[in-house]
């Protein structure tokens, strides 16, 4: 009867795991949001610096599609190393010479 209470048991703690990891956002997801957030931030901050309204639909959108093109662009092109060097400093090569011909095909989207 034990051995049938533990085997119940660790059923039932797998299941709470493989749940946990279900609800759980993939990690290019989580690196995709990571990239997408420092970008605006960056980009809205260059932008007020310039004197430009960034609540400005047109502005905004400029900004968020430049983003989410780049943000695609990491997460597509480079391996979890890679992404991880870039994160902690996006002007270190290699990687950032590898970025650069995609964040230039990101420019006017």
């Amino acid at each position: 009867m034990r051995k049938f209470v533990f085997a119940v048991l660790m059923l039932l703690a797998g299941s709470d795991i493989a749940l946990a990891d279900s609800l759980r956002p993939p990690l290019e997801k989580q690196f995709f949001d990571f990239f997408a957030q420092e970008c605006v931030a960056g980009m809205e901050a260059d932008a007020k610096s310039m004197n430009l309204d960034t609540s400005q639909p047109a502005i905004k959108e400029g900004i968020d599609r430049y983003c989410s093109c780049t943000s695609q662009a990491v997460v597509s092109y480079l391996d979890p190393k890679e992404i991880i060097s870039f994160a902690n400093d996006a002007t270190k090569e290699p990687v950032a010479s590898k970025m650069k011909p995609h964040f230039d095909r990101c420019k006017g989207k």
